[in-house]
């Protein structure tokens, strides 16, 4: 509103200049009602934050005209009119200035959410005056997202008081959701009236800065990938210590073997197989993975490019959120965004909120910077270590010309055996991964 200010004065002083008329223009009376107009517009702009609006530029013309009108042919009854005129326009200036005298603005909100969920954020209005309460008080927010996919956009949610006695404090909610993972700005808040007819609008800024960090959108690891994964690091070296011989998930059943415990067979299972099968189980292990992001996208990414990034951040956060709900090891996380350096650490939800608050911010980009990523995570992890490295595009890891640091040592090039890519834009993703 305060950018097009200077628009509506000048459509204003338009139709004064029109509606008067050629003879009246060099009238002394008009261009010094003209002047005063110009000097109240400066005056309450710049020193107290309150301008007319459109409609009380309407009813200064109408003034004017009044005005000019009693005064050319000298009729007393248009001269009261004037001043009838004039009170409800000072009055109406005089209580915007009131009702914002001595507000304060103070909001609760969630310090993170996934994108896409519901956002619920209180505002609370203080009326600090002993006498004088508050009408008809718009708050208006301004969020804007400094970190992620959608860098530089906002949007500016307002709530809104009726009445808010002096002394006392009201609470106003409002609802909505941030469909882009990131960093956001909330602040600062302008609170502004009209009260009550609406001819002036008085705004005051105070100053309420809080952060809110938007998360990845969580989905499901469907049986396929705990399968998948359970076999495709079976056999390898690994750090484990193991309570029991049935500790840990059901992933699936099998045929009975010899040796094999009464107590895992599956009776339902067997019946339908026609013969006896047993439980399997995903032992807890003291695994070290590292969980390693490639966001790359073309240099002009259109929707589908966009969507596959995010697919791709909500894997990655989906799988980091499974190990460190199951703990029992070591996780590191990285991607190819170079603002985020890598975390690491055992597995648990401290390092999980500080994973997914990266993975929130992270950006992609068109440059290739995997081969950077996996020479700097494989000098951090121990030999031994499953990596999982989560990518939106096919790479070929025995490309000696692209990946020199992965064949030049020996010890490295054992490590690419326990590398396992997934690939978000493939159609396969699907037996592994649900969004919800």
């Amino acid at each position: 509103m305060e950018n097009s200010q200077p628009r509506r004065y000048e459509i204003a002083m338009r139709a004064v200049r029109e509606t008067l008329g050629k003879s009246l223009r060099s009238s002394p009376i008009v261009r010094g009602l003209v002047r005063i107009a110009e000097r109240l517009r400066r005056l309450t702009r710049r020193r107290s934050g309150t301008s007319l609006t459109i409609e009380g530029w309407y009813y200064l013309l109408v003034l004017a005209f009044v005005f000019t009108a009693a005064m050319l042919r000298e009729m007393n009854l248009m001269l009261m009119l004037v001043g009838m005129l004039l009170g409800p326009f000072v009055f109406n200036w005089r209580l915007v200035v009131l009702t914002l005298g001595g507000l304060s603005v103070r909001r609760k909100m969630p310090p993170a959410i996934c994108a896409g969920d519901l956002l619920v954020v209180n505002v609370k209005l203080s009326n600090t005056r002993r006498r004088v309460g508050s009408w008809a008080v718009a708050v208006r927010e301004q969020i804007i997202a400094e970190a992620g996919p959608g860098r530089g956009q906002s949007v500016r949610p307002t709530a809104f008081f009726l009445y808010v006695p002096a002394g006392e404090s009201r609470d106003a909610v409002y609802r909505g959701r941030l469909p882009q993972r990131g960093r956001y700005r909330f602040g600062p808040v302008r609170a502004s009236t009209r009260f009550p007819f609406g001819l002036f609008e008085r705004r005051v800024t105070c100053d309420a800065l809080d952060t809110l960090t938007v998360l990845p959108r969580l989905g499901r690891l469907t049986q396929g990938w705990i399968t998948r994964h359970h076999q495709a690091f079976e056999g390898a070296q690994r750090r484990e210590r193991r309570h029991s011989r049935v500790t840990g998930e059901f992933y699936g059943v099998r045929e009975w073997q010899s040796g094999d415990n009464r107590r895992w067979i599956h009776w339902r299972a067997s019946a339908r197989h026609g013969t006896l099968v047993v439980r399997q189980f995903e032992q807890h292990r003291n695994r070290d993975v590292a969980v390693l992001v490639d966001l790359w996208q073309p240099h002009r990414p259109d929707a589908k490019d966009l969507e596959n990034v995010e697919l791709a951040v909500s894997f990655a956060a989906t799988v980091v959120a499974d190990l460190c709900r199951k703990g029992g090891g070591n996780l590191l996380v990285g991607t190819t965004d170079a603002n985020i350096p890598c975390t690491g650490g055992p597995a648990s939800p401290a390092l999980l909120q500080g994973a997914t608050e990266r993975l929130a911010v992270a950006e992609a980009s068109s440059e290739d910077r995997l081969p950077a990523l996996l020479e700097h995570a494989l000098a951090r992890i121990q030999p031994g270590t499953d990596v999982v490295l989560v990518s939106t595009r096919t790479n070929d890891l025995d490309d000696a010309r692209r990946f020199p640091m992965l064949w030049r040592d020996p010890a490295r090039r054992a490590m690419v055996r326990r590398i396992r890519t997934v690939n978000t834009a493939s159609e396969q993703l699907a037996e592994c991964f649900q969004v919800e």
